[in-house]
């Protein structure tokens, strides 16, 4: 008889069953959690992969060597924030190399691979290295400075005491320069000494003296080519002691037992240079003073691609923040230039150096003055000669007392073709009274026709005789001609002027009418002078032909 199950008893459940739930349930929740591992891995992945999905990105930064340490510092500093820039991971790597040589190496034929790598931004010594290297296009926009420091002169304590006493400027340095420091009260020392060695210091020092004798600032192209402005930096540069290593300069003058002995008294730095030096004063003259402005500028080069350009613009930012700028100042700099530093241009730059490297020191001219009657003619309210002798006087009053200037006249005479009113010779106060009482006397003849030709020989053989070394010879010739009717033929002209490269003569003219005359033209070229022809003498310029030409070396 079978047994049944009590009536209140509760069915019971499979264990085979209950196993098999689980085993489902258990390969269920592995799948999905296999899913959701495998999700956020890729998440992982794409998010690393977003940061840096291009790559790693290097920025090329070539710095002068005077901003160099506390541009690396801060360099370090920017890689250690790992910077994402456009996708790349950014870095940025610097490079110091002098200014000059890095203006060399962008207005070469080709890139020189001793300057390192070809930078997306550089930052040199000053925005006067900028123009110099003013290529069209290269440069981004106006580069903004990262750091100051002004251009001072580094001097023994007895000479800044001098020179501030004297309240120097820099219009007084090339006098100085030529003469004596007896004049700022120092015996014994002989002249100023200013040593200048290539570099920024020296240019800026150049273009400022030149701005101050010119009231041209910055110094423009006509005031560079001035006389006045050629002669002042030729006095600079004419005889300036041997340039040597600046450290090692500011090493002789710190250690100077007697600094009036010294062969160099003074040498033109930075502040910034002159303040790890101890033992050498700065004096900074009075006026506008240059300062080495160290702008950065943006590169945009065929080797400069978009991602660079823009770590480049972050990367000056930083370091104009105030966290970088404590780096420039422990190491001397002074704050940023607020606005753009305004320089000479480019063609102005090359001028003063071309005087630097060639000074000339001034203008040893004779003045050939045609009298015949057409010179008698009016012409405005006063007559040709008249205007001309005006022209003579103003240009007189500008030019600086150690340019020589003589005047001779030329018409017919039977008995010579020129007249010697008074010798060619510097322009003390004495030789130009007695310029200016024989200018007085001038006038014009009755005679229609001119011994030009013998007249011009005659003064170039006298120029050649009494040639002046170290300054810029001429003869100009002005002429309402010329109608000679001499001998000397156009032919015997150009053949009896034949320059000398011992004692070269330039022969400039100035050609007064409506004619032209192909001999003068090819005298003036042959000697390296100028042909000008103007229709009046009643105009500003005719004078200022007769002001270059007496004045421009």
């Amino acid at each position: 008889m079978g047994t049944h199950r009590s009536a209140d008893g509760s069915r019971g459940v499979s264990k085979g069953l209950v196993i098999s739930v689980a085993a489902v349930l258990l390969v269920i929740a592995g799948i999905g959690g296999w899913f959701w591992l495998s999700h956020r891995s890729a998440d992982e992945s794409r998010s690393a992969a977003a940061e840096c999905v291009e790559g790693e990105a290097t920025l090329a930064v070539t710095v002068d060597p005077d901003i160099l340490a506390p541009v690396r510092a801060a360099a370090d500093r920017y890689n250690a924030t790992k910077p994402k820039v456009r996708d790349h991971c950014a870095s940025v790597r610097v490079t110091g190399r002098p200014s000059a040589a890095m203006v060399a190496g962008f207005t070469g034929r080709a890139w020189d691979s001793a300057l390192g790598p070809e930078p997306a931004l550089w930052i040199p010594d000053s925005s006067r290295s900028i123009e110099a290297m003013r290529v069209p296009g290269l440069v981004e926009g106006a580069p903004a400075s990262v750091a100051t420091s002004p251009i001072v002169l580094a001097v023994p304590e007895p000479l800044r005491a001098a020179l501030e006493s004297a309240k120097t400027g820099w219009a007084d340095l090339p006098k100085l320069q030529q003469g004596s420091l007896s004049d700022v009260g120092l015996k014994g020392w002989g002249g100023l000494r200013l040593a200048l060695p290539d570099g920024d210091a020296t240019l800026a020092t150049a273009t400022t003296v030149g701005a101050a004798l010119s009231s041209s600032d910055p110094l423009d192209e006509t005031a560079a080519k001035s006389g006045q402005v050629v002669s002042a930096i030729s006095q600079l540069a004419a005889g300036a002691p041997e340039p040597g290593d600046v450290t090692a300069t500011l090493g002789a003058l710190a250690g100077a037992a007697d600094p009036a002995k010294g062969t160099v008294h003074a040498l033109p730095v930075t502040a910034q240079q002159l303040k790890a030096v101890s033992g050498v004063a700065q004096y900074r003259p009075t006026g506008a003073a240059p300062v080495a402005d160290h702008p950065a500028a943006l590169l945009t080069g065929p080797w400069v691609d978009k991602t660079a350009n823009l770590i480049a613009g972050l990367f000056v930012d930083y370091l104009r923040a105030p966290e970088q700028q404590r780096l420039f100042a422990d190491q001397g700099f002074e704050p940023p230039a607020a606005t753009a530093v305004s320089v000479p241009a480019k063609s102005v730059l090359t001028q003063v150096r071309s005087v630097l490297a060639n000074p000339v020191l001034g203008v040893h001219a004779t003045v050939l003055i045609d009298t015949t009657a057409p010179m008698g003619a009016t012409d405005g309210t006063l007559t040709k000669l008249g205007n001309t002798l005006g022209a003579l006087q103003s240009t007189m009053a500008t030019m600086p007392a150690d340019f020589g200037l003589g005047v001779w006249t030329y018409a017919h005479d039977s008995d010579d073709p020129y007249k010697i009113l008074s010798p060619t010779a510097p322009l003390t106060e004495q030789h130009r009274t007695d310029l200016a009482k024989a200018l007085s006397n001038v006038s014009p003849t009755t005679d229609k026709k001119d011994r030009a030709y013998p007249a011009l020989v005659a003064a170039y053989r006298n120029a050649v005789s009494e040639f002046s070394p170290g300054r810029t010879n001429s003869i100009l010739l002005i002429t309402s001609g010329p109608n000679d009717d001499s001998t000397v033929t156009g032919d015997q002209l150009l053949a009896d002027i034949t320059p000398d490269p011992s004692h070269p003569i330039r022969i400039d003219v100035i050609a007064l009418g409506t004619q032209t005359t192909p001999t003068l033209q090819s005298v003036a070229q042959k000697t390296g002078g100028t042909y000008t022809h103007v229709t009046t003498t009643d105009d500003l310029a005719f004078g200022t032909a007769v002001n270059q030409a007496l004045t421009n070396p």
